[in-house]
């Protein structure tokens, strides 16, 4: 069994431009003081997962609805049983299937990319700073595993790719430090600069510290564009 422990029935921003099933992952190889979804860091107990049987029969039951189905977490990556599960969602529904990952774990990428439509990478900072994500990985290894997920997503022509960055002051400070982080962002990717927000984060710092303005991050996005000769550079929020 995979321990996917929560279930949003129908998702209108999770998918760009789909109606979509969202599933989530309980565990996680890091700890973001940002995360707004710290309840899903540790697995709880197996009889609080859902069954394998429940995820194919819910997306059975809402085919008529949907027209996407997303896995988020948590970190999808630590599981290789998804590999299958979505295999067999892709060869029973036809349905398109997007997986949110941190883009640690580039092995696992390569092996579900062909079942499919959509990836997200999370890319929280450069990678000296992933240690104050507690990322147990030395800084060399983040790199050569950021990279190794770049060139794989590069290579492909099935899905399509967007890279995001919850745009937390401590870690993301300086049109520099973005810059460097465009280093392990693939050229076909979207990237988006999501406004981080305080409320429910998971560290106590977190928690007290204060956002970057809207007119912050056009702003950032705009010479971020410039400075990169990237057009794909975008801010999104959900939340005002």
């Amino acid at each position: 069994m995979l321990p996917i422990t929560g279930h949003v029935q129908t998702s209108l921003v999770d998918f760009p431009e789909k109606i979509a099933t969202l599933f989530f992952f309980s565990g996680c190889n890091l700890r973001c003081p940002y995360c707004h979804n710290s309840s899903l860091f540790e697995v709880p107990p197996q009889e609080k997962w859902l069954s394998r049987d429940y995820i194919i029969s819910d997306i059975q039951k809402r085919l008529k609805f949907i027209d996407g189905v997303s896995f988020s977490g948590g970190e999808t990556s630590l599981y290789e049983e998804l590999i299958d599960l979505v295999k067999e969602i892709k060869e029973r529904f036809g349905i398109d299937v997007k997986i949110d990952s941190n883009g640690l774990k580039p092995e696992f990428i390569e092996k579900i990319l062909p079942y499919l439509s959509y990836i997200a990478i999370d890319i929280k900072t450069t990678p000296d700073l992933y240690g104050e994500l507690g990322c147990k990985l030395p800084k060399k290894e983040v790199e050569q595993k950021l990279l190794a997920t770049k060139e794989l997503l590069e290579k492909q022509t099935n899905a399509k790719v967007e890279y995001r960055t919850t745009m937390y002051p401590k870690l993301v400070e300086s049109y520099e430090r973005l810059c460097k982080m465009a280093d392990f962002i693939p050229e076909n990717a979207v990237y988006y600069l999501q406004r981080f927000i305080c409320d429910n984060a998971y560290s106590a710092e977190a928690k007290a510290s204060e956002s970057y303005s809207m007119e912050q991050l056009e702003r950032m996005a705009m010479e971020m564009r410039r400075i990169t000769k990237r057009d794909k550079i975008f801010v999104r929020t959900y939340l005002q």
